[in-house]
């Protein structure tokens, strides 16, 4: 089954090269994929970057947003682009290790459709007090609210089938469209 890495970027000239090296480590001979960066706006050599190595990989692409937009929608970007049948999301600055790819991987492919989602949580982050706070009340807050145990929403390392996000493209479409169309308040 095919799989696509979606990394989105910004001004990370010097973890490019360190980070693609991992992830072919990590599924060169255990999967047929593809690298997609995303540059969000990058005002570094990244850019450049990307294009040298892409002379030497094959399989990696970049997408480039003129400005930024941010991770979210560098994602979304990566994803939309994506041809895999299996999408894994990795967080360009190097906090996320490839070596965990390939069981993400092997647990959406043989979950047999009955696993939509694969998510790593952060362990020994690198990140300031400050944001490490911030996470852990942003995830305290959605647990209160969802009570589903997932302990690291914020986590960039994560393995889904590309079909179900286009479906829930599709389906937060529909529910806007039909929102206007008899007037209430969209929640979606």
């Amino acid at each position: 089954m095919a799989v696509s890495i979606v990394v989105p970027v910004r001004n990370e000239a010097e973890n490019v090269a360190p980070l693609i090296a991992e992830i072919t480590a990590a599924l060169d001979g255990r999967w047929v994929y593809e690298i997609i960066y995303v540059n969000d706006g990058s005002t570094d050599a990244t850019a450049e970057r990307l294009n040298a190595l892409m002379k030497q990989h094959g399989n990696l692409r970049q997408l480039r947003h003129a400005t930024s937009s941010g991770q979210s929608a560098a994602v979304r970007s990566g994803v939309r682009a994506a041809r895999g049948a299996i999408v894994a999301t990795l967080d360009g600055d190097g906090q996320n290790n490839p070596t965990f790819l390939p069981d993400l991987l092997a647990a959406i492919g043989n979950g047999d459709g009955r696993i939509g989602l694969v998510a790593g949580q952060r362990v020994g982050r690198k990140d300031t007090g400050f944001k490490k706070i911030q996470s852990r009340v942003a995830n305290s807050v959605r647990n209160a609210i969802l009570h589903d145990g997932t302990r690291d929403t914020g986590c960039g390392l994560k393995a889904f089938p590309r079909e179900l996000f286009h479906v829930d493209a599709l389906f937060r479409r529909a529910a806007s469209l039909s929102c206007r169309r008899c007037g209430a308040p969209r929640g979606l």
